[in-house]
């Protein structure tokens, strides 16, 4: 079995008197939730620096979660020229939601993405090329106003009246 993206032990550098049970909890937690947002981070064999980058996203939901109800009650004023904005930011009441936001989510299928495997855009032509074929050298390929060779007398798609050559 692989080991998991996060663990408790890469949350104690930002928070070194975390409990290591709450930790663990919210590391299962935020592991299940991102394998049913990005199924391939399940994958035992996850390019190392998809890891990574899911690593980072994790953590931060984690910790995110971790700081909520760890605050108080805070005053802050804000001012700009003669205006005044004050407001209170409440951290003191938990509020752990054991939610990824929508940017974690859009970043995790990202890198499930990764580069597509190959995948790229495609589209079916369903008009048909239509228009004049001209030949090689007519002076319109050339950047020439006008047709000197014959396609415009043959119709759409006849070519030019003389040969390429080939």
């Amino acid at each position: 079995m692989a080991e998991p993206l996060i663990r408790p032990a890469d949350l104690v550098p930002f928070v070194p008197d975390i409990d290591m049970g709450k930790a663990q909890e919210m590391c299962d937690d935020v592991l299940a939730l991102a394998g049913l947002a990005a199924p391939c981070l399940d994958d035992e064999n996850l390019d190392p620096k998809k890891a990574a980058a899911a690593k980072a996203i994790l953590r931060g939901a984690v910790l995110r979660w971790n700081e909520a109800g760890e605050g108080a009650r805070k005053q802050v004023t804000d001012r700009t020229g003669p205006f005044e904005h004050s407001e209170t930011i409440d951290n003191s009441t938990p509020r752990r939601s054991t939610r990824l936001w929508p940017t974690e989510i859009t970043d995790l299928q990202a890198i499930c993405a990764g580069d597509g495997g190959g995948r790229k855009a495609w589209g079916y032509d369903t008009a048909g090329s239509g228009g004049i074929q001209h030949g090689d050298t007519c002076a319109i390929n050339l950047g020439a106003t006008f047709c000197d060779c014959g396609a415009i007398y043959t119709g759409a798609g006849g070519g030019p009246l003389w040969g390429t050559g080939e």
